[in-house]
């Protein structure tokens, strides 16, 4: 097992701080430029990802994937995996013995971002509420990777509190979740975002940290609202700041559970999704008020296992 680099360690300290400031990011990255000239691969990975973000530097894809293929020939294998899934996201990425810096070049030279952030084709489910369904948004092997991300960081999931604005955990709620912060979002996630960006006409960042959600047997998400209520004054704080929640995109990571759909009471709709379809709702009216016909809920599985990717979307940029 390689040790972390102190330069390494240093930056992530500062990248995982509660509320890193400008300052902090830019030193990160120069301590991250250290241990990957270094030959720190974990290093070069997260160099991929702030070049992606655009964090601390406009972002640029293509000193991303060169990161990335440097982060391979390093020796990372969360690079390596995706770097062959952004070649090829048809197939589980396995990296074959012997893999040399010529191997990772070449396959980054076969890397079409265009290709893999093409959102396909909506299918409108309601026009009030606005629903509509992406099928196939995210391939097999793209959904498998996603679900190895959440396996052993998974933590209970929280709501918004209603009489502070902050978070809770609470019975409506009994799932498990991981929150994707910049410690646990990678290249990969992040063209994932892109794709949603595209297939919503939003940009990515009005985007909420993304979320991947498990569900074990009997558990739920009670009939609830994703917006945030204006009249109630602990949710002032984040409206002013961020806006209004005004989306919800929801990838379906895998098969093999009953129950477990996405049900819209208002409206009579219930919805069970094939692994990699998407679901996107908007949770305003067209006018941008609320929609109370958005309430919805995760019904209880009832055999299996259900994974999610979460997205939510606001209406504002942050301090704008």
């Amino acid at each position: 097992m390689q040790l972390m680099s102190e330069p390494f360690a240093t930056a992530m300290q500062l990248l995982l701080g509660e509320k890193p400031s400008l300052d902090d990011v830019q030193q990160a990255a120069a301590l991250l430029e250290t241990a990957s000239s270094q030959g720190d691969p974990e290093a070069s990975e997260r160099l991929a990802l702030l070049d992606a973000l655009g964090s601390a530097r406009p972002p640029d894809w293509s000193r991303s994937l060169d990161f990335l293929k440097l982060a391979s020939a390093q020796g990372s294998r969360s690079a390596q995996e995706q770097l062959l899934l952004l070649a090829d996201n048809s197939a589980d990425p396995e990296v074959p013995p012997g893999a040399d810096s010529d191997f990772w070049s070449n396959l980054r030279g076969r890397v079409s971002l265009e290709d893999r952030m093409r959102p396909g084709e909506r299918q409108s489910l309601s026009d009030s509420p606005r629903i509509r369904l992406i099928p196939a948004f995210a391939t097999p092997a793209e959904c498998r990777w996603l679900i190895s991300l959440g396996l052993d960081q998974l933590a209970p999931a929280t709501v918004f509190d209603k009489t502070t604005g902050g978070h809770l955990h609470h019975s409506s709620r009994d799932n498990s979740f991981l929150v994707l912060r910049i410690g646990e979002m990678n290249v990969l996630t992040e063209v994932i975002r892109q794709r949603i960006a595209a297939a919503t006409k939003l940009p990515v960042p009005l985007f909420e940290p993304s979320q991947i959600l498990h569900y074990a047997v009997g558990q739920r998400f009670k009939a609830h609202h994703d917006f945030l209520d204006p009249a109630n004054p602990a949710y002032h704080e984040s409206l002013a700041r961020f806006g209004q929640r005004i989306a919800t995109f929801l990838i379906y990571l895998n098969d093999g559970y009953q129950g477990g759909e996405t049900s819209f009471p208002k409206i009579g709709l219930s919805f069970r999704a094939e692994q990699g379809d998407a679901l996107f709702f908007a949770n305003v009216t067209k006018e941008g008020a609320p929609d109370p016909d958005t309430i919805h809920a995760g019904l209880p599985t009832t055999s299996g296992e259900k994974w999610v990717f979460s997205q939510w979307i606001r209406d504002r940029f942050p301090g704008r």
